[in-house]
């Protein structure tokens, strides 16, 4: 072949734009799930799924995110988001080779998955997500906090995509789970909050565990099993983020909504950190129309609300009744302690409940050197001289 000929053969061969091969594996997913490959120098798959939910034009979680979300969240305002990834440290190296994100629209809400059949594939997805990104005030995630969102910043640094992250408000629902569940549930994983909470079983889910794992072997025989499984489990995930996100506004909204006693208490104990007094007595008001015991706890918070309002009356009475609870003893004779000496001026009978509180301790101590209600001596010996000057003075 002569120099002409070469040069015509490698200009025909530019000309030609270089397409790479689907992958059979990647069109056997796109079947699957009724799916579309998208891109032509490194296609991936997008899957679109649509979940018939109600719901409300905004919500109000003031109390459960301790008063960051002052105002109503639109829901048509947020787009929420999960990844898969091929690490759970973390890092520059991780890779997520699945990110689905979804949003409340004409009384739907959404699911986008975009599903990379092997590494280099991401720009396109993030553009994608980057072009989506305008059209949202919220960002909702499960523990994306401490991971999904982080990785997501990097992915788009390393790929050189501009973005403005820092206007987007971020939710995390982990968060406000935690402040309501943790002393309900054995653990605060989303697929346990799904199951208790939701009433929604998963089938054949795979373990979180697992999944970078199963990604590399999809990477090395192209076999598909677990990665439906993954984007199944990806999918069921963000639908989880939509429902609790309502089931959580529900519970801000009413008291009504609070499955379980642990739960009520923990409820009460966020209203009474805000001073929110109109959902401490409707939590209060919902354990006396059931003719329930009132719990110690509430009894406290609400002794210390009357304390801040100056309603001596109603804080002495319940600083009495915790005087028969254990946990709350030495609290009730401290505050009772209080009261006599400041309010009263009756620095007797300040002295005998500092006095009942330092003759309990002395055996608490003899018990258990260790224990926590010791904490409560040096504050006693302290009033105790306190008050011993001012009656003899």
């Amino acid at each position: 072949m002569d120099l002409s000929n070469k040069l015509n053969f490698y200009r025909s061969a530019q000309a030609k734009p270089v397409q790479s091969a689907i992958p059979t594996s990647l069109k056997l997913l796109q079947q699957h799930f009724n799916g579309r490959i998208v891109g032509e120098q490194n296609p991936y798959l997008k899957i679109v799924r649509e979940y018939e939910l109600n719901y409300p034009p905004s919500i109000a979680l003031t109390l459960l995110s301790k008063g960051s979300l002052s105002a109503p969240v639109p829901l048509d305002r947020c787009l929420f988001f999960d990844l898969e990834t091929t690490g759970l440290a973390g890092g520059t190296g991780t890779f997520p080779f699945l990110i689905g994100i979804g949003y409340f629209k004409d009384n739907r809400f959404t699911v986008e998955q975009f599903f990379l059949p092997d590494f280099g594939r991401e720009y396109e997805a993030l553009r994608h997500l980057n072009h989506a990104l305008p059209d949202y005030n919220y960002l909702i995630s499960f523990n994306g906090k401490s991971y999904d969102l982080p990785l997501l910043k990097s992915r788009f640094i390393l790929n050189r995509l501009q973005t403005e992250w820092g206007r987007l408000i971020h939710i995390d629902l982990l968060h406000m789970a935690r402040r309501i569940w943790k002393d309900s549930l054995d653990t605060l994983q989303l697929g346990r909050i799904e199951e208790r909470l939701l009433k929604r079983k998963r089938s054949g889910d795979i373990p979180g565990g697992l999944i970078p794992q199963a990604y590399f072997t999809y990477l090395q025989s192209g076999v598909v099993h677990d990665m439906i499984r993954i984007i199944e489990h990806n999918y069921l995930d963000i639908i989880s983020m939509a429902d609790l996100i309502l089931l959580l506004a529900k519970m801000e909204n009413n008291p009504l909504h609070v499955t379980d006693s642990a739960a009520l208490i923990r409820m009460a104990k966020l209203a009474y950190e805000q001073d929110n007094t109109s959902y401490f007595n409707r939590v209060w008001n919902r354990f006396a129309a059931q003719q329930e015991a009132i719990p110690a706890p509430l009894k406290r918070w609400r002794s210390l609300m009357a304390r801040r309002e100056k309603n001596w009356e109603r804080a002495c009475a319940l600083w009495e009744e915790l005087l028969e609870d254990r946990a709350y003893y030495f609290f009730a004779l401290e505050e009772l302690a209080k009261f006599y000496e400041h309010q009263q001026n009756d620095f007797r009978q300040a002295l005998v409940y500092t006095q009942r509180g330092l003759k309990t301790l002395e055996t608490v101590e003899e018990l258990n050197p260790y224990h926590p209600h010791l904490a409560f001596k040096e504050e006693f010996l302290i009033r105790q001289k306190r008050l011993s000057k001012k009656q003899t003075s």
